[in-house]
């Protein structure tokens, strides 16, 4: 894993692109604090978390413009929309797969195709696994079965076990 500090004009990118993404009200304050901003490049196929300790801020990148919180983070993940799961779906969903809408009990926030969305879990509340939705809230909402959440990133996959060696 190599490890360095993104320089000011990535830095600025990676923010630029990011805010776009994500609408947390307190995003803009934090990344204008992200000064040590570092980047964890995890192989050569463009996976790499980008994180500031000071600050809490966790993302992952699977490539060049595919960004999203890391379960971790403290800045965005709280303000995602969030669609919980039963505790048949737990294991699925800690292993790869995809949300599927039988498994979904209940939505919090309003979501449109392609936003990036928390999933946790029924019994404690916690969150599993950061995806992007596949369709929007209402028509998630109205399907009987099929996919509904592409899994980006949950516990025990590559980022969060990386992760758990950069926060040490």
């Amino acid at each position: 894993m190599r490890i360095y500090n993104l320089s000011k004009s990535a830095r600025t990118l990676f923010f630029d692109k990011v805010s776009t993404l994500f609408h947390a009200s307190d995003f803009a304050a934090i990344s204008s604090k992200a000064r040590d901003l570092k980047i964890a490049e995890l192989d050569s196929e463009g996976f790499a978390i980008i994180f500031d300790h000071d600050t809490n801020l966790y993302f992952g990148r699977k490539t060049a413009d595919d960004y999203f919180p890391l379960l971790r983070d403290e800045v965005v993940v709280p303000s995602l929309p969030i669609a919980t799961v039963d505790s048949g779906a737990v294991k699925y969903v800690c292993n790869g797969a995809n949300v599927m809408r039988p498994g979904i009990v209940s939505f919090s926030g309003d979501f449109p195709k392609g936003d990036i969305i928390a999933i946790r879990e029924i019994v404690h509340s916690k969150a599993i696994a950061i995806g992007r939705a596949l369709e929007s809230r209402p028509v998630i909402e109205g399907m009987k079965k099929g996919p509904s959440v592409e899994n980006l990133h949950y516990i025990g996959d590559k980022f969060w076990e990386s992760l758990k060696g950069l926060v040490a």
